[in-house]
């Protein structure tokens, strides 16, 4: 009589699993699809499409698997141009327990900057692993993590013999703000986002003539954007978090290799032409290789380059420098030597 009650019990309990199973697994998909179907309201414009959808994973996780996965970012949600993003097949898995959860992985992601027949940048991504944390009440994105294996981009169509950028390993987290208390007490604005960056080997055609340079083995940002809201990357939407009293303040970035490493810490806004304005408190490592380079940069006016020379060549200089960066007027120095000359965020 015991053996049977044990029985009825475990069988009891497995059909009440599996019912329970399936309840969830049915609202996960019907969450997912809702959620794609109500982008462009809930993502202020970011219009996602998926292919065909199954569900599987009985009776550990929720696997949502679809075809196809496709965003269209609108012009001045993230840059000035509309960004497509295209993915063949993708998953995302879920804990029963936690639905609001998500763990998206892909094999592959492409995305183009600009019009598709004539991109500005072609990005790929290779191997990809993104953490998304919905509010539980709204659905809103709170939390954004996305790791991958290999990020390239080159500018225009690939094959066209234009250079290749790429960085290894690159991980992502985007925290929006929960309305907690901050230690920022400095500044009138909460904090609306913070963002970590970390990458290893990394190759970035754009940094050759900067005070960078395009060669790192180890990429590290910590980031928090001041604004009472997320601005819209527009002239107008970026003018108005100026103007707001917006600031991004860059709490640790390093970059470069064992050789030579740049790192600062430091504030900085948009000026009335929507040029960087800032300053930072920054260390150079073998600051007589950062000084050649810049030497060898022709962007760079001849008596800065001559200083520049006779600087690297002093057999006094530190291992490590101390240096004030800041940008103004357009421009960026190193201390009192005006390097680059700085475009507008958007134009």
């Amino acid at each position: 009589m015991r053996f049977k009650l044990i029985v009825i019990s475990v069988i009891t309990l497995i059909a009440a699993y599996s019912l329970f199973w399936f309840k969830l697994a049915d609202d996960a998909k019907e969450m997912t699809l809702a959620w794609v179907e109500n982008s462009e309201e809930r993502l202020n414009g970011v219009k996602l499409f998926v292919g065909d959808v199954t569900v599987s994973g009985f009776p550990y996780k929720i696997v949502i698997e679809a075809t196809t996965f496709n965003a269209a970012i609108p012009e001045g949600f993230m840059t000035v141009e509309p960004i497509l993003i295209t993915i063949p097949q993708i998953s995302a898995v879920y804990q029963p327990w936690k639905p609001n959860h998500a763990v998206i992985v892909t094999n592959y992601m492409d995305a183009v900057i600009g019009e598709l027949s004539m991109p500005s940048v072609s990005i790929n991504f290779e191997k990809v692993m993104s953490s998304v944390i919905l509010d539980e009440g709204t659905n809103e994105l709170n939390n954004l993590s996305i790791i991958a294996d290999l990020t390239s981009w080159q500018h225009g169509l690939p094959g066209e013999g234009n250079e290749v950028s790429f960085i290894e390993q690159p991980e992502f987290h985007l925290r929006r703000n929960t309305g907690g208390n901050t230690s920022q007490s400095a500044y009138d604005l909460p904090v609306s986002r913070a963002l970590y960056f970390k990458s290893r080997t990394s190759l970035i055609n754009e940094f050759r003539n900067t005070v960078l340079g395009e060669n790192a083995d180890q990429i590290k940002i910590e980031t928090l954007l001041h604004a009472n809201s997320q601005p819209d990357y527009t002239i107008a939407g970026l003018s108005e978090w100026r103007d707001d009293g917006g600031t991004l303040s860059i709490s640790n970035f390093e970059y470069g290799s064992v050789d030579q490493k740049v790192k600062l810490t430091g504030d900085l806004t948009l000026d009335e032409n929507l040029k960087p304005l800032g300053a930072f408190d920054a260390s150079v490592t073998n600051i007589a290789s950062l000084f050649l380079r810049l030497y060898e940069n022709d962007n760079i006016p001849e008596m800065a380059r001559s200083l520049l020379k006779n600087q690297a060549s002093a057999s006094s200089l530190p291992e490590e420098v101390p240096l004030a960066i800041s940008m103004q007027n357009g421009q960026m120095y190193v201390g009192p030597i005006m390097v680059m000359e700085l475009p507008p965020v958007i134009e």
